[in-house]
């Protein structure tokens, strides 16, 4: 089942972007798709989506009767400057992430760390165009960076879908984006607002027009309420309906008042089924500043009924292929003068505009679907880590002791424990009783679906057996490039990795005085904590962490607490998956350790290899010690990388070959 995680701005009132997103997933196959919707804000309890669609809590939730809205906008901002905060937020894990507009949706989609991702845009980028304004304002300066933004969050995501042709032409002006561009209209279910516009509302004599939609200042009602006062001035039979609500109200009905159009003009706020008064309207007329689509219209449309429309969204595209009504300017006196005629010609007939199937539903849910599939096809060609070419075999935790270690092939065996997959790829040489156990350094990008194991190469070229092992940490969020073992919460996965590791070398008949654990950085790390458990082994740690609160890379650290515990607090009961000192005093063993450190590297020996010496100066209640020895070196263009293969493999013979 893939998963997916559309951002939107809200799903609270049921109309434009949200009804829209709404009817398409509604119709999405729940056994294919795992859906999760992040609304950044809630206004209402109202949900429009099917319960099997999961609504995640909004950033701000405006129902809440306690809410502090000082605090919650200062939550807001700070999760929209901080990726690695929202990741945390987020949590799970995506195959793909659509942002259904652009401005924020879309900076919090590129955010997420893995799956591939979409951008809908359904408003109008217009907005973003500062090339209009006056380089001396603040507007032009604030815009301007609107714009930056825009344009740079606009190259993480792998496909584009525009709602309409003028969303498409400025997607192209504005940022001269034409390649990975689809068109999907916005869609209506015809057969069911055909139905719904059945449903008996009470309707005066009067010829009505209607107009649906929030009630605020980008809606721009005000300027058909003055038409409607210089329409009144010809003709008194006639009534607007306004079908919605929002912050405007009060100064539209303070107008209507003042005006003393309240026997021409109506509003009725927000309704469940608008259709009835839109089938019964001479004319939908919209009067928008700017608009990435508007579904009313096209609902308007396919109910018969004329538009009369300021040039935005999909307007002209409909009235110039159905001749279904009229672009406006904003002027009153022009749209008085629109309005006058529609009601002059209207004797009760209604002309029908037969709108093909770009609008249906149907349409709209196939290629919704059709992009999705087809950006997470790319996903599986585009994986930076691929399946090495070994043999899998999966067996649960309970089964281990029953297994055999086949000699002279290489393949992976997946342990599942508790749901989490330890995974190590083994090559038992029938001819060499000696191991070399490898562990992983970080993995550079993160985005880990499949067990990598750096190094793998290596196995054919060396003369013993050896066993990499993978750290499911990794595994936890995309964003985690190594994981040191942490594990999630009280499930220590080192640990867990370790003792399954030691079974499985039982069960290849060699013995831990005969195995050697290497790795280098936090595949060092891995290794000395791993020598605690595989008690008799020696280990190799070349230029290792050995106090991961002490890394010079302080956002390594953050991304293992914040993905690794729940409650960030709980990662101080274990402070010895942080540190080696604190692991041997809460053991009591200090395996033996060759420990390489590059003098060169001010990441190891100032800020790791020093402190270490100084806490194990401290450590003098460990019972079962075995020495450390520290070869330092000096390799100026090596830094923090480690020792070549050659060094590396050599110097690891010889540990073998002292036993």
């Amino acid at each position: 089942m893939q998963k997916l995680l559309f951002i939107t701005w809200s799903v609270s009132y049921g109309y434009g972007t949200e009804k829209s997103l709404a009817a398409v997933l509604n119709k999405f196959d729940d056994s294919k798709y795992d859906i999760s919707i992040l609304p950044l804000f809630k206004y209402s309890n109202n949900s429009i989506f099917n319960c099997n669609i999961k609504i995640l809590d909004p950033i701000i939730d405006y129902t809440n009767s306690e809410l502090d809205k000082a605090e919650e906008l200062k939550k807001y901002y700070s999760l929209l400057a901080n990726p690695l905060l929202f990741n945390k937020w987020i949590r799970e894990k995506y195959d793909c992430i659509i942002a259904c507009n652009h401005n924020a949706p879309s900076y919090f989609a590129s955010y997420i760390v893995g799956g591939k991702k979409i951008i809908w845009i359904r408003g109008d980028m217009a907005e973003l165009d500062y090339t209009e304004l006056d380089k001396n304002t603040k507007e032009y300066k604030q815009v301007k960076q609107e714009y930056e933004m825009q344009a740079n969050v606009l190259k993480a995501f792998d496909e584009i879908v525009v709602i309409s042709k003028v969303t498409q032409d400025t997607l192209k002006e504005l940022f001269g984006i034409t390649k990975n561009v689809v068109k999907i209209s916005n869609s209506v279910d015809s057969d069911k607002i055909k139905l719904l516009s059945k449903e008996a509302v009470d309707i005066p004599e009067k010829k009505i027009f209607t107009t649906l939609g929030r009630i605020d200042y980008n809606k721009n009602q005000i300027l058909l309420l003055k038409a409607a006062k210089e329409l009144k001035k010809q003709r008194n039979d006639f009534m607007i309906y306004i079908l919605g609500d929002g912050d405007y109200r009060p100064r539209l009905e303070k107008y209507i008042k003042d005006n003393r159009l309240n026997e021409n003009v109506k509003i009725i706020g927000f309704v469940e089924n608008p259709y009835p008064y839109v089938k019964s309207s001479i004319a939908t007329v919209l009067t928008s500043l700017s608009e990435g689509f508007s579904l009313a219209l096209v609902e308007s449309v396919m109910l018969n009924t004329p538009i009369i429309s300021t040039d935005v969204g999909v307007a002209r595209e409909l009235i110039e292929n159905y001749n279904c009504g009229t672009i406006i300017d904003y002027d009153e006196k022009e749209l008085a003068q629109v309005l006058l005629k529609y009601l002059n010609r209207y004797d009760g007939y209604k002309e029908r505009f037969n709108i093909d199937d770009e609008y249906e539903l149907k349409t709209e849910i196939d290629k919704t679907i059709a992009i999705i599939e087809k950006v997470l096809g790319k996903a599986s060609m585009d994986l930076k880590f691929k399946k090495l070419p070994y043999p899998e075999y999966t067996i649960n935790y309970y089964d281990l002791n029953n297994i055999s270690i086949q000699s002279d092939t290489m393949y992976v065996l997946r342990v599942l424990k508790d749901n989490v997959p330890y995974e190590y790829l083994i090559n038992r040489k029938s001819n060499n009783d000696k191991l070399i156990v490898f562990n992983n350094g970080a993995i550079a990008g993160g985005n880990v679906n499949v067990p990598v194991f750096q190094r793998h190469s290596w196995a054919k070229q060396i003369k013993t057996s050896a066993v990499f092992c993978m750290d499911p940490t990794i595994y936890i969020n995309n964003y985690l490039q190594l994981g040191w073992g942490i594990g999630k919460n009280e499930n220590y996965y080192l640990e867990n990795s370790s003792l399954i590791l030691k079974k499985i070398i039982e069960k290849m008949n060699i013995s831990l005085d005969n195995t050697v654990i290497y790795g280098t950085s936090a595949g060092g790390y891995l290794s000395i904590i791993m020598g605690i458990y595989l008690k008799g082994a020696k280990v190799v740690a070349d230029n290792a962490q050995l106090d991961t609160t002490r890394w010079i890379f302080k956002e390594a650290l953050d991304s293992i607490i914040t993905f690794c515990f729940d409650n960030i607090s709980d990662s101080l009961k274990y402070r010895e998956r942080f540190s080696i000192v604190d692991v041997f005093e809460k053991n009591n063993y200090v395996p033996k350790i060759y420990l390489h450190v590059n003098l060169c590297s001010l990441a190891d020996n100032s800020t790791q290899l020093i402190p270490f010496l100084y806490s194990m100066e401290k450590s003098d209640n460990i019972s079962e010690y075995n020495d450390i020895e520290v070869i330092l070196h000096y390799e100026k263009e090596k830094g923090h990388n480690g020792l070549s293969y050659n060094d590396a493999i050599n110097f690891l013979y010889k540990i073998l070959d002292k036993n």
